[in-house]
């Protein structure tokens, strides 16, 4: 018996191979934004270089952070306590010291005086120890960066001829240099305290003597730019 053999039919449209849709290509990456302050406020020193990826979050750069250095203000009473006393007697109002500072960072005491920028071993001079310290806050700025800086404010501000009890003193220097290193000012009883005394009468009346009087703490050596003392 002949057995008829079906020929086989040829493939339908769907069941033929479709190459696959192509992906799209993926977008290119967002690039970090720079870091931006409001117009006419500069971005601090220690915030260059900051970028900011897509969603806002500051991202550091790869680099280690910069140590942390603590800055103090030492605050001594030259009068030892006869300011309190006697200046409501003699000026009418009452100043509870006459005051001396200096700043202390980096394991060393520096302050400004009739011979100039001098440091020494935080209570050094001999003044003794300090009558009030104030903290101002940590520093980024590192030991050979500041020396360099102090080394500038002897040859040029602060030089020892400059020196001058009322309005340029060992209070103007411990203010500059608290605004470098931490950008907060000394507090203002300390700077007050020469327009306090030459707004009475009897301050005036003594201004003459007072401006030819010039203090330099003994005790503390002279500031070198070569190793930060001499």
């Amino acid at each position: 018996m002949r057995t008829d053999r079906v020929a086989p039919s040829a493939p339908s449209v769907t069941s033929r191979l479709v190459p696959p849709h192509p992906r799209p290509a993926p977008a290119p990456p967002v690039p970090p934004a720079a870091l931006r302050f409001p117009e006419g406020r500069a971005v601090p020193p220690c915030l260059q270089g900051l970028r900011l990826p897509p969603g806002g979050r500051a991202r550091a750069p790869m680099e280690e952070p910069l140590a942390l250095h603590p800055v103090k203000l030492y605050v001594y009473d030259l009068s030892k306590g006869m300011a309190r006393r006697l200046s409501p007697l003699m000026l009418g109002k009452q100043l509870d010291g006459i005051w001396h500072t200096s700043i202390i960072v980096h394991k060393d005491e520096f302050f400004y005086g009739s011979g100039g920028i001098s440091s020494c071993a935080p209570g050094g001079t001999l003044l003794g120890p300090p009558d009030t310290v104030v903290d101002l806050g940590n520093t980024e700025v590192t030991e050979e960066i500041f020396l360099e800086y102090l080394s500038s404010l002897g040859e040029s501000m602060f030089r020892g001829e400059s020196y001058n009890l009322f309005e340029h003193n060992c209070n103007t220097f411990s203010n500059e240099v608290a605004q470098f290193l931490t950008g907060r000012k000394i507090p203002s009883y300390i700077t007050d305290l020469p327009s306090e005394v030459l707004a009475t009468p009897f301050g005036q009346a003594l201004r003459p003597l007072l401006d030819s009087i010039q203090i330099q703490p003994p005790g503390g050596n002279t500031f070198s730019r070569h190793n930060g003392q001499s």
